[in-house]
């Protein structure tokens, strides 16, 4: 059995979870649409072009299919893309281990909590739609701001619509991106190291999935 995570939310306090690899398995469906895409534009797209782009905004992975001569806007390519993910998302949430037992505790809990991604809004609508009633109070896409992750704003602009204070709050990712961005925005990151070894940032602690987090303890700790 895993060691219960040694966490402490109070008052004030709230969760914000990352999407892509974090709660669901949709990585594989991003890269899969970026080959599929890069096909359709003539270029070459590697296994090593997807997982260097991991976690990353969309406008980086689409610049460069541009200036490897993909003859459609970058636009294009990112609405073609979130349109093939959002599609298989809809028809069957691929959800990690974990992933609807922690939201589901988080709600019977009443914490704070919401979705904070790379992603384009259909895809975190596609999983606010599938996620436990009244576990995730809304979602900071990839339309939401002027930077994307790795830079804080994602999560400073979703702690302060939740109404949490960073600094007594935490953050799950994946990604080294992800963790850069809440690390600065002043949350504790709690890193699933599944399949990206180096969070690049200090963080509060390394689980395999989230099947290893005891949301529990946080709902009790948070009430008491």
């Amino acid at each position: 059995m895993p060691p219960e995570p040694a966490v402490a939310l109070r008052p004030g306090a709230g969760v914000l979870v990352d999407m892509d690899g974090t709660l669901v398995d949709t990585e594989p469906l991003w890269h899969r649409s970026q080959r599929r895409l890069a096909g359709e534009g003539g270029i070459a797209w590697t296994d090593a072009d997807c997982a260097l782009y991991t976690g990353r905004p969309m406008t980086e992975w689409a610049g460069a299919m541009r200036r490897r001569g993909h003859p459609n806007p970058a636009e294009v390519i990112i609405a073609d893309a979130v349109a093939m993910v959002a599609a298989v998302v809809r028809e069957d949430v691929p959800w990690l281990p974990g992933a609807l037992d922690l939201l589901s505790s988080l709600a019977a809990a009443d914490i704070p909590c919401a979705l904070v991604t790379n992603a384009g809004r259909a895809n975190a609508d596609a999983l606010l739609e599938a996620a436990p009633p009244g576990s995730l109070a809304f979602a900071t896409a990839a339309e939401d701001v002027t930077r994307g992750k790795p830079d804080p704003e994602p999560y400073l602009l979703a702690a302060s619509r939740l109404g949490i204070d960073p600094s007594i709050s935490i953050a799950f990712e994946d990604s080294a991106s992800g963790a850069r961005s809440a690390h600065a925005a002043g949350l504790s990151v709690w890193f699933i190291d599944s399949h990206t070894p180096d969070p690049g940032v200090p963080v509060a602690g390394r689980i395999g999935s989230l099947a290893e987090f005891d949301a529990a303890r946080l709902g009790s700790t948070r009430r008491g």
